[in-house]
């Protein structure tokens, strides 16, 4: 796990003292992405900056830039089958000084180019530049897992794992409306846009290449959507079995310690499950909070499981104080601004688990690929919905409240949702369900609002008519990305951590989204077949715990610790510097929060990341 960042001019470089400083103040940027070896290499054109994590042959024969074959690589990602690629190549004649996965990597691109890319099994972003044809090409691995930034401008591009080192070496940005509504419309910016309208990201299962000043983007990557393969249901929790399991081994190769991410959930329970049915045993750590309602405890539950199946298991705990100190390195490791609060007891996390491994396996992904989300229950009875009259509905979403910390209030909050996503709309109901602020709202918050959200929606859901796996193909192509695997990435590696996902097995996912929604998504609960393919590897009183998810308690630390910093950017004067037009909506989310009566604490954690964002920039 690496970052990278480069340069190509295809009128060439001119040497000078600005470039240097340039690429070094950009090659600085990556250090926390990896801090055990930094090196550059360029030539007439190009020019290529490289910080390494070592996992797989962590001497110096691993190093990047990696130049052979006329060409030269910089990568960030892990191949998980590079000893069987390897075995190949020896067969065709290549001979490798290293035993890392980058040799491998170059190798097979010099043997078989593009077609590698259907023989990789892994998680990866990088870059070839071939200076006998003068041509760079960019790759994204199939489901966005690693990060990749580019600019061009004219006859130069600039491309990396990170922002904030692509900002080093480019000039004159200028902020993104569209990125802005995406930002405070879901708490995340979509793929492929960013914060800045000159940077783009090369969106998951994409290739760009450029040569003779001219650009081309596409998709390399198609996820199969074969329908109902097996219909025998014993085969297919059989085979969900056998390709979970492959999945968790294969992402045990390492020459560093691992760990796992453990909750108290199922997708997380199932990795350490799946390392017991063969005996492998992994430390295990939870993060949990200080003086919240039960609601976001799983600390309990952790470390029954990992009694359960003899893991050694730590847990850990974030203090409101710990929180404050913090948030600083969590907007800074954001890049762009990104609103999602899990991100804060993540980089938490990260932070201590960093001490004691370099990898560790996480469940993210399984609600994506498998349903696990309530509002696939609420699409599934969103017909339901649409019985009650349109008059009742409103009222009953204008008197019920939002608050996590009480039973009735979790209750009613989940209600409210429902009966405000209720839409005969297949495509609004799926914005609805993602969104914080409407159309209306964003415009009348920001003054503008986009009008290319529909569209992107509709690419998204891949045209599927299983209502479930529309939903679902729609958020590991928006929210994933977007949202779940950005908090992943730059927490974890903003402390030199390398995060794996088995449930985005690219296996895994295309045979998952073989099988229709009803089988995924049962009438009361989700991932109905994983639960039943597992039922007998985890305690049943695992099995049924009510889902929580990595949620923090901000409504709670905004009423409280945090409560200086959110009035400060409410500051009239403040608002109006990050460009909010509708001053008494900001006042009626303080008033509902502070009031009790719903819970808009994401809506105001999303201004106070905009305003930190914009204030650090020096857009202020």
């Amino acid at each position: 796990m690496c970052g990278f960042t480069g340069l190509i001019d295809l009128k060439g470089l001119k040497e000078s003292s600005n470039l240097e400083k340039k690429m070094d103040a950009a090659l600085k940027r990556l250090y926390p992405r990896g801090p055990d070896q930094q090196d550059t290499w360029k030539d007439d054109y190009a020019y290529l900056v490289h910080s390494r994590l070592s996992i797989i042959d962590t001497s110096d024969a691993g190093k990047q830039p990696m130049v052979k074959y006329n060409k030269a690589l910089v990568y960030n990602g892990e191949i998980y089958n590079f000893n069987e690629l390897r075995k190949k190549l020896i067969k065709n004649g290549y001979d490798f000084t290293s035993s890392s996965d980058c040799e491998v990597l170059l190798a097979g691109w010099d043997c078989w180019g593009e077609k590698l890319l259907n023989l990789i099994d892994g998680m990866f972003a990088f870059a070839i530049w071939d200076f006998n044809s003068n041509k760079l090409t960019l790759v994204r691995d199939p489901f966005g897992k690693k990060p990749l930034l580019y600019s061009i401008k004219e006859n130069k591009i600039s491309f990396s794992s990170d922002l904030k080192s692509l900002e080093k070496i480019i000039d004159n940005v200028n902020i993104n409306t569209e990125a802005v509504d995406s930002l405070f419309r879901f708490r995340f910016i979509h793929e492929p846009i960013t914060i800045y309208k000159q940077v783009n990201k090369v969106p998951p299962g994409h290739i760009l290449e450029f040569q003779n000043n001219n650009s081309k983007i596409r998709r390399w990557y198609n996820l199969s959507l074969n329908s109902n393969l097996d219909s025998d249901k014993i085969i297919i929790k059989s085979k969900i079995i056998n390709l979970f399991d492959k999945a968790v081994n294969k992402r045990l190769v390492s020459d560093v310690p691992l760990g796992v991410l453990l909750s108290g959930g199922l997708d997380s329970s199932l990795i350490i499950a799946s390392l017991a049915e063969y005996g492998k045993s992994l430390s295990c750590y939870t993060m949990g909070f200080d003086n919240v309602s039960s609601y976001y405890e799983e600390r309990p539950e952790a470390k029954k499981l990992a009694d359960y199946y003899g893991m050694k298991h730590t847990s850990l705990e974030i203090s409101s104080s710990k929180l404050l100190n913090i948030i600083p390195e969590v907007f800074d490791a954001s890049d762009e601004p990104f609103a999602d609060s899990s991100a804060l007891p993540f980089f938490a996390l990260s932070k201590e688990v960093s001490k004691n491994v370099t990898v560790a396996l996480s469940g993210d992904g399984g609600d994506e690929v498998f349903g696990g989300y309530r509002k696939y229950l609420g699409e599934k009875w969103s017909n339901l919905g649409n019985i009650i009259p349109l008059t009742i509905r409103k009222f009953l979403i204008s008197i019920l409240i939002e608050n996590k910390d009480t039973k009735y209030g979790e209750i009613s909050r989940r209600l409210r949702r429902f009966l405000y996503n209720s839409s005969s709309d297949e495509i609004t109901r799926h914005i609805n369900w993602l969104e914080q602020l409407n159309d209306k709202e964003i415009l009348s918050l920001l003054g503008y609002n986009s009008d290319s959200l529909r569209n992107l929606f509709i690419d998204a859901r891949g045209g599927l008519k299983d209502k479930i796996n529309a939903i679902l193909l729609g958020d590991l192509n928006i929210s994933l990305p977007g949202d779940m695997l950005v908090k992943l990435d730059r927490m974890s590696m903003a402390n030199s951590l390398e995060i794996r996902s088995p449930f985005l097995d690219k296996g895994l996912v295309e045979y998952a989204f073989s099988q229709s929604g009803n089988m995924k998504v049962g009438n009361f609960q989700g991932k109905k077949i994983l639960r039943e393919a597992f039922s007998s590897r985890l305690p049943k009183w695992s099995m049924n715990l009510p889902k929580k998810g990595f949620e923090v308690p901000i409504a709670n630390w905004l009423q409280k610790d945090l409560k200086n910093m959110l009035e400060h950017v409410c500051l009239v004067k403040n608002l109006d510097k990050i460009g909010i037009k509708d001053h008494a909506m900001v006042q009626e989310w303080k008033n509902s929060l502070f009031g009790g009566k719903r819970d808009t604490s994401w809506k105001l954690w999303t201004l106070i990341s905009y305003y930190h964002w914009s204030e650090s920039k020096g857009f202020l």
